[in-house]
């Protein structure tokens, strides 16, 4: 996830992106407005290299990307970071709770295979080979060509359904489900025999439920048996999105630590991620949502501590 770079090497690295704008200058008042904007940002930070922490402020991060038009991949690896090795870490540290993930696709030249001719829609309604499904494929397309109108649709994102807290889910633990947003009438009134991505105070389960009255009611999948479910809506819970499709590993592992959402004492406010207005309430707010024993909190920081190779503040 982390290694070190040295100085030099950023200074080095910075001086050849800077060479290369200067080749093409831009001769609008836009254009000329970013290389004066450049220039500044590069010479501040190659002035400021031997001073500064090996751990750069994301603030710094963000402002080489925009400045010199760098995906946010491209930033972070000037400075020794790998966000592709960041989901392997949050799987590992956090897979055991159902929550969001990151979706975005840093190194958005990947070459990926992306259907070109699927079935007819008859063929979705049960159970089928993906070479039935998808007769015809097209390759080696980058994967920012996922980022199109007709692949995704806006609002959508995805969760990982947690290999500890999903007991009486209706997606299998370890999952990766894509969720769409749904309408004010679907949320009113969620289709029973549709999978929803429901978010409580002390954190989500994908689950069928129906809504009655002032009550949102949850049937549990499998073989596990929880009880009537039930529970104050709006207010309690709250529906995020509907799940369309989801992939797993097979064969399927067993997960022998399975239990349903731990109680939680203080819960946090039935909020999704991108709604928050600031960075503060969004970490203030998984804090509470995503409780963790001092045990877990202690091996996380050894282990961050291990990678980065640097002290973590208690922040």
């Amino acid at each position: 996830m982390y290694r070190h770079i040295p100085h030099s090497d950023i200074a080095d690295a910075l001086v050849h992106i800077r060479d290369l704008f200067r080749r093409s200058r831009s001769s609008t008042e836009q254009g000329l407005r970013m290389h004066e904007r450049r220039e500044t940002t590069i010479r501040d930070l190659l002035s400021n290299l031997p001073r500064m922490d090996r751990h750069p402020t994301l603030k710094m991060v963000l402002e080489i990307a925009e400045t010199c038009c760098l995906t946010l991949e491209g930033a972070h690896l000037l400075f020794g970071y790998n966000l592709g090795k960041i989901r392997e870490y949050d799987l590992r540290l956090n897979g055991g709770r159902t929550h969001i993930v990151e979706s975005y696709p840093f190194e958005r030249d990947l070459l990926v295979d992306l259907p070109l001719r699927v079935a007819q829609h008859e063929a979705f309604t049960d159970d089928a080979f993906l070479r039935d499904l998808v007769p015809e494929w097209q390759t080696g397309l980058p994967i920012k060509a996922l980022e199109d109108e007709a692949w995704s649709l806006p609002g959508a994102f995805y969760v990982h359904v947690g290999t500890e807290d999903s007991l009486g889910s209706s997606i299998p633990a370890g999952a990766m489900a894509l969720v769409e947003p749904i309408d004010h009438e679907e949320t009113s009134h969620p289709n029973p025999r549709r999978i929803y991505l429901l978010q409580f105070g002390n954190g989500y389960r994908c689950s069928h439920c129906v809504a009655t009255g002032d009550k949102l009611q949850l049937f549990s999948s499998g073989r596990s048996y929880l009880g009537r479910e039930e529970f104050l809506y709006p207010g309690s819970v709250r529906i995020a999105g509907r799940v369309r499709i989801f992939a797993m590993n097979l064969p399927t592992p067993e997960h022998p630590s399975l239990h349903a959402l731990p109680q939680s004492e203080q819960s946090a406010e039935l909020i999704l991620p991108w709604e928050h207005r600031s960075r503060d309430r969004l970490f203030a707010t998984k804090h509470r949502r995503f409780r963790r024993s001092k045990e877990q909190e202690q091996f996380i920081h050894d282990v961050l501590k291990a990678e980065l190779h640097s002290k973590l503040s208690a922040r």
